[in-house]
């Protein structure tokens, strides 16, 4: 058989990635590339505990193992997803795929050893190239997007971050500049970012939840790095952004799974984001591009996606803006 040419492939794959999961695994598994392999729910435990084994040797081949997973999308779903019904659906799957009987913010918990942390945190202490290569892509191309140079932030802009975890944007944020305040809701986590902080005065560590944090005087801008699929309440959490960020400022949502879906919104079915809520009980949501587009409109932002490749959409960062028109509901 006769190779098409490199440019024809690429263009072929580029059509597979911009369909929804369960499509592009029907297309590919008719050009006999069949992609992720569906498991069901009740074959779940046994997958991870390969996944498990896996990550004692090699944190590369444990995420590809993990990511050549996916589980078998539940039925009867709700058609309208801001429904109350919608919502409880989505619970429903956390809870199966969790084992737990509720979601609790205490199931946020990331256990580490503070020490080695502060020496080598995530993703440096997974050893494999490939994983920090990918996050310092990922965070390169969220500081460009900060500072664009039509209409980007200039230190010493007041920033706030929500979930910033290891503290690594954080550190760049410090570093560049800008005053950080950074939200998060883990003790240990807001230790850690208190001692890699490069320069002290440039940050306030706030321990709390994100759906808790307010503010006497907003910011310039917010920012969720892989933080905001965490919210139990991501509509309460857009509306409530008005209040904290200031007439004219953004948000920035980098490195958040705003991709294509068989489903609107609710915890992602990939094998990597089911060990993981399996493991820690962690809520890994997902939003479908357009629904998220929708998600923004209903509570008053507008939005724009910025994308370094249209085939490495990992790294995108979707800023939003508010929208003059919108007045906030009487309730």
């Amino acid at each position: 058989m006769r190779q098409l040419p490199p440019s024809i492939m690429r263009l072929g794959s580029s059509v597979v990635d911009s369909l929804p999961p369960a499509a592009a695994q029907a297309l590919r598994k008719s050009l006999g590339r069949p992609g992720p392999r569906t498991i069901a729910l009740e074959d779940l435990d046994d997958e991870l505990a390969r996944g498990a084994a896996l990550f004692s040797t090699s944190q590369d081949e444990a995420r590809a193992f993990l990511e050549s997973l996916r589980i078998e999308l539940p039925k009867d779903r709700p058609d309208d997803p801001f429904s109350g019904a919608y919502r409880e659906w989505t619970w429903e799957i956390y809870r199966k795929l969790s084992g737990r009987a509720h979601y609790s913010i205490a199931n946020e918990a990331s256990p580490f050893d503070l020490p080695q942390a502060i020496l080598r945190p995530f993703p440096f202490e997974t050893g494999s190239a490939a994983i920090v290569g990918e996050d310092l892509v990922a965070r390169g191309h969220l500081m460009r997007c900060i500072g664009e140079p039509s209409g980007g932030l200039i230190p010493p802009a007041r920033l706030v971050e929500f979930g910033p975890g290891w503290g690594n944007l954080t550190s760049d944020l410090v570093s560049t500049g800008f005053v950080v305040t950074a939200v998060e809701v883990e003790k240990q986590f807001c230790q850690l970012l208190r001692e890699r902080c490069p320069q002290p005065s440039k940050l306030t560590v706030v321990e709390t939840d994100m759906l808790g944090f307010t503010t006497a005087e907003p910011f310039a801008a917010a920012i969720f790095f892989e933080s905001f699929h965490h919210c139990s309440d991501h509509l309460a959490m857009l509306e409530g952004l008005h209040d904290i960020v200031a007439p004219g400022g953004k948000i920035f949502f980098a490195c958040e799974p705003i991709q294509k879906m068989d489903y609107p919104w609710g915890p992602r079915l990939d094998g990597m984001s089911a060990w993981s809520t399996r493991s820690y009980g962690w809520l890994e949501l997902g939003f479908d591009a357009k629904y998220f587009e929708m998600a923004l409109a209903r509570t008053g932002w507008k939005s724009e996606r910025r994308q370094i490749a249209a085939r490495w959409n990992r790294a995108d960062v979707v800023v939003a803006t508010a929208d003059p028109t919108w007045h906030k509901p009487i309730k």
